[in-house]
């Protein structure tokens, strides 16, 4: 019982680090980021740490390197729709965590936007939002007015599958659903537009 309490306690504090507590900046020369100066904080109201930890009492989610397999998820979409990770096989996928309360996320949502507009249904991009209300993802996206896919997870049941050191927090998914590369934090948008058109082209080999 010591050891389960432990493992979740861990996982507790991964999950309120990754959607609570940090947003991280610009990047290191391995493509991994640095944290910047003044760390944003937010108290996140949409999930109580009493729903947190009976989801972590049944999982064992750790966090992920390059080249593990991504974990598979369903999701529901701001359009209606829904979006599961095991039925994009053979696409590559885009997929990123962020908030509305997180600067460096909001900053580099041009760059997913200017991707779906190059790349259209070739790679499957797709930004959860970590555990705010609907309706404030919605507001949002009327005022954004952005098309690229956008997934609520409002519950944090995506995000206990993908814990980090902070967001944003995106990872680049081979068509085979292995983690090809990992980036936390964000510079501005055209820094991470050529950071990620340049992942994707290396798992697809070409251009676009």
């Amino acid at each position: 019982m010591k050891r389960i309490k432990h493992k979740t306690m861990i996982l507790t504090l991964s999950v309120l680090l990754a959607c609570s507590l940090t947003a991280c900046g610009g990047f290191g020369d391995n493509g991994k980021n640095e944290p910047e100066e003044g760390m944003q904080t937010e108290e996140n109201t949409a999930s109580t740490n009493e729903d947190i930890q009976e989801k972590e009492a049944a999982t064992s989610y750790g966090i992920l390197s390059e080249g593990d397999t991504a974990p598979d998820f369903t999701a529901s979409l701001t359009d209606g729709t829904v979006f599961t990770l095991s039925e994009q096989q053979g696409k590559v996928v885009l997929l990123n965590f962020w908030a509305t309360w997180c600067g460096p996320c909001v900053r580099e949502m041009p760059a997913f936007e200017k991707l779906h507009e190059e790349y259209g249904e070739d790679v499957a991009i797709l930004a959860v939002n970590c555990m705010e209300d609907e309706g404030i993802v919605d507001a949002f996206l009327d005022e954004s007015g952005y098309t690229f896919p956008i997934a609520y997870d409002t519950e944090g049941d995506i995000i206990l599958k993908y814990p980090s050191q902070g967001i944003p927090y995106t990872l680049v998914i081979d068509g085979e659903g292995i983690i090809q590369k990992i980036y936390v934090g964000a510079a501005d948008a055209e820094t991470q537009y050529q950071e990620y058109k340049s992942a994707i082209d290396a798992v697809t080999g070409g251009t676009s």
